[in-house]
């Protein structure tokens, strides 16, 4: 500062009226710094305004109120859709339940129609063949009449060739009545009497059937071995009613400085229809054998069976139940002789291949505690002429309880001849 220059002497009005504008302006920006509250705003309003504001409140509550008084509604609403789904959902369950129902019952009438039906194919059957019996007796009693019959029969007998065929019941091929009857009629002019109406025609169905089968087996290895073997099989068949199967198998093996060893099992089996599809059985197997491990085995058995189907030249069944087997060995063998229960089950499979050939699939397994036997054959049957037969067959067998010296396994193929009656 130049001590030349005059000092400034400052006024205190105004530096007081300073202090006080920053008092107010400091103030002003608390004031700002507040939140503006709605008092605050009606307090600066006018009554015109403030009356509008309180009008737009009321208004505004009033909307509140009907759009709570909607949502009320809605829900009322919604809450009935609920209840309406729900209800459509337990109808929706009852009415499947009862579909099901009704499926159920579909199902077991068509069984019963399926039953029916094969009530129906076999009484049909069974009436075929009275009528194709009828036919025959007609027709001997006919070719009595008359000599040069019997002289058509040889010459048809001769050349079966020269006429149509057709199946029998068994399977056989048999000159039609009508076509014979024709062919003699026309070679010999043969008149024959007007059966009496009054007259009782008598019919006697033949329900027993048979066939008997040889073979004969060579073997020259480290040992001359020759084996013939035969069979005898029996059946008695009442149709709808039940059946008697016999089946007699023998066996007799020659090795050289040896002795002959005799084998021999018969299989007795009686079954009783319940209906088509469905029986019940009772069986016998009793096995004599010399060249196996147990010289006697003897096994019975009752049980269920089912067809599954027998139709288009196929026929499957199967067979279960339980039963007992006795066993005891060979003198020499080391195995110890048994007693137990066991549980058998067979499945067998047929099928007519051609006029001539059947083939046939079979498996039976019983298991026992002590030892169990699986078993598998697999036949096929070619018809030579008429009711001559050449049966080649293939069987496995499987033994768990065997002496040791004993293979457990066991396969044979034979080809034999076979007879029918």
């Amino acid at each position: 500062m130049d001590p030349e220059e005059p000092i400034a002497i400052e006024n205190p009005a105004l530096i007081e009226d300073e202090n006080i504008h920053e008092d107010v302006t400091a103030n002003k920006k608390v004031e700002e710094a507040k939140p503006i509250t709605m008092d605050d705003i009606l307090l600066n309003l006018t009554a015109a305004e403030t009356l509008a504001v309180i009008n737009y409140q009321t208004e505004a509550q009033q909307k509140i109120e009907e759009l709570q008084k909607q949502l009320q509604i809605e829900l009322k609403k919604s809450n009935q859709k609920q209840q309406n789904q729900t209800l459509l959902e337990t109808k929706l369950a009852s009415l499947t339940e009862y579909n099901q129902q009704l499926e159920d019952k579909v199902s077991s009438l068509d069984n019963q129609v399926n039953i029916q039906e094969s009530h129906l194919a076999e009484s049909l059957k069974r009436g075929k063949q009275l009528n194709d019996a009828l036919q025959k007796e007609l027709l001997k009693h006919a070719s009595l009449l008359s000599k040069p019959v019997d002289q058509i029969k040889t010459s048809i007998d001769q050349k079966p060739d020269l006429l149509k065929t057709k199946k029998t019941a068994q399977g056989e091929s048999a000159i039609s009545d009508a076509e014979f009857i024709d062919v003699a009629v026309q070679t010999n002019n043969i008149k024959t009497d007007i059966v009496d109406s009054n007259e009782e025609a008598t019919l006697k169905v033949n329900n027993l059937t048979g066939a008997v089968e040889f073979g004969f087996d060579y073997e020259d290895d480290d040992d001359l071995t020759k084996t013939a073997e035969g069979r005898l099989i029996l059946d008695y068949n009442v149709v709808d009613q039940y059946n008697i199967n016999s089946d007699i198998k023998f066996e007799f093996e020659d090795e050289e400085d040896d002795e002959t060893e005799n084998d021999w099992r018969w299989q007795l089996q009686g079954n009783y229809n319940l209906d088509p599809v469905n029986s019940i059985f009772v069986r016998s197997d009793i096995q004599r054998s010399q060249s196996d491990s147990y010289e006697k085995e003897d096994t019975y058995t009752t049980g269920y069976g089912h067809i599954f189907f027998n139709e288009n030249n196929h026929k499957f069944n199967t067979e279960i139940g339980p039963g007992y087997k006795l066993a005891e060995p060979n003198d020499g063998e080391d195995v110890v002789s048994y007693n137990e229960f066991i549980v058998r089950t067979k499945l067998n499979y047929e099928r007519i291949v051609t006029d001539s050939l059947q083939v046939t699939l079979g498996t039976v397994f019983e298991f026992g505690h002590k030892n169990s036997v699986y078993e598998a054959e697999f036949k096929a049957q070619n018809r030579i002429r008429q009711r001559l037969y050449l049966i080649f067959d293939i069987n496995y067998k499987y033994n768990q309880n065997v002496s040791d010296e004993t293979e457990n396994d066991e396969l044979s193929t034979g080809l034999n001849l076979q007879y029918a009656f």
